[in-house]
């Protein structure tokens, strides 16, 4: 069995992948659907210089009760 190396362009990846604004749009369009759950439940956009992310957050006590971020992760299909 010989050994595969795998070589990513990290440009080409922070472009294709991390910037991807349609995969973006259906990443947050998805959590905002589950975040429906609870108000207490908040998903926002945060696009910087090196990435772009969908990010969900909760207070620590109903994440601890619920583990609804935890299951939203979980969810996501991409």
């Amino acid at each position: 069995m010989s050994n595969v190396k795998v070589v990513l362009n990290r440009d080409a990846f922070r472009q294709q992948i991390l910037h991807n604004d349609t995969l973006l749009d259906d990443v947050q369009e998805q959590m905002e659907g589950m975040a429906e759950v609870d108000r207490a439940v908040t998903v926002y956009r945060n696009d910087d210089r090196d990435t772009g992310n969908v990010v969900a957050t909760a207070p620590a006590r109903f994440e601890a009760a619920h583990g609804v971020l935890t299951q939203m992760l979980g969810m996501v299909r991409v």
